[in-house]
């Protein structure tokens, strides 16, 4: 029992220490930007999503908790 629980304890950590493209292998990224689709026609590069989402700047949209990792579309965009 006690094994058992280190070791879920254990993934649970790496997985939360673990980056989003980790937690995207396991299905758990972010919401898709499929939700909006009206207001993410168009957008086919991750610059373009850092326009609205930066967290340094005045975003329209939510600020990303991750600004300088590449991949936005790759982990938000279920159509891909």
């Amino acid at each position: 029992m006690r094994k058992s629980l280190f070791l879920a304890l254990l993934f649970l950590s790496a997985l939360c220490a673990a980056g989003c493209a980790q937690r995207h292998y396991f299905g758990l990224h972010g919401p898709s930007v499929r939700r909006f689709p009206e207001l993410h026609a168009g957008i086919k590069e991750d610059r373009t999503c850092l326009q609205c989402h930066d967290p340094q700047g005045d975003p329209s949209g939510p600020p990303t908790s991750h600004p300088r990792f590449v991949g936005c579309l790759k982990c938000h965009d279920d159509a891909i």
